[in-house]
């Protein structure tokens, strides 16, 4: 019996990097999963790649009716809704006097907002099913100062704490809330939209440079957190809440 057997997952942005490694990791151990992103196509052809396993929804996370839509549809398709994992998120690297105030309200309103909303959603739909467990992505600039994510970081610190209210007002509840914290992961978020043919990430300077500051010499693939995720929302893990996991490769320096 697979640990995640029976239960079921609404993933925010799960159409590519992260959210569909996680993806991966949750049917891998047995779960039914929803996938929500405003990449339409991806999360159809992610989801068709699963026999069944998943289901793909549009999701805006900035739209609480969508996060309704995507809660319903979990219920609908595979009966009832047991994990969370808010990892859609947004970054911009602009120095802290040019960046505008609809950059810094945009990147807020999905990085945090996003995990606010989607959390309310899910909790009638967990309370229903004894409990639940919520996985929050957080990141390790929350503890490492990177001078151009003024925009980004202090979202990241939001969610982080945000965590930690969740856990405690609905442990007694059976609801458990994390944050992972990642470290630079070889994601489309980091890389654009990938790297010429041949081309490694550590081939480009600014990478190298990011790279050589990682005690463990190298970025972390998205299925390395995503099996931390997998860990986190399963039973083995239910004694843990209200934690901050680093997963950056002891990358203080990073």
């Amino acid at each position: 019996m697979a640990r995640l057997d029976g239960k079921v997952a609404l993933i925010s942005g799960g159409a590519r990097g992260l959210g569909a490694a996680i993806t991966a990791a949750l049917v891998r151990d047995g779960a039914r999963v929803v996938i929500g992103d405003v990449l339409d196509d991806a999360g159809k052809a992610l989801a068709a790649s699963h026999d069944g396993k998943v289901a793909f929804c549009h999701l805006d996370v900035r739209e609480e009716a969508q996060w309704a839509d995507a809660v319903a549809l979990a219920k609908a398709r595979f009966g009832g809704l047991d994990i969370l994992v808010n990892n859609a998120g947004v970054t911009l690297a602009v120095p802290l006097e040019e960046a505008t105030m609809a950059q810094y309200r945009w990147v807020m309103d999905i990085n945090y907002w996003g995990t606010v909303l989607g959390t309310r959603a899910a909790l009638p739909a967990m309370r229903a099913r004894g409990g639940g467990a919520i996985v929050n992505l957080s990141s390790n600039s929350t503890r490492k100062i990177f001078p151009l994510a003024v925009t980004y970081s202090p979202t990241k610190a939001a969610v982080a704490n945000f965590t930690k209210i969740t856990a405690a007002q609905y442990a007694h509840e059976n609801i458990r809330a994390n944050s992972i914290h990642p470290g630079p992961t070889e994601t489309p978020m980091l890389l654009g939209d990938g790297l010429p043919q041949g081309l490694q990430a550590a081939d480009i300077p600014a990478i190298r440079e990011v790279i050589d500051r990682i005690p463990m010499g190298r970025m972390a693939q998205p299925s390395e957190q995503a099996d931390v995720v997998a860990f986190l929302v399963s039973d083995e893990a239910r004694y843990v809440t209200g934690a901050e996991l680093f997963v950056d490769g002891a990358g203080t320096d990073a």
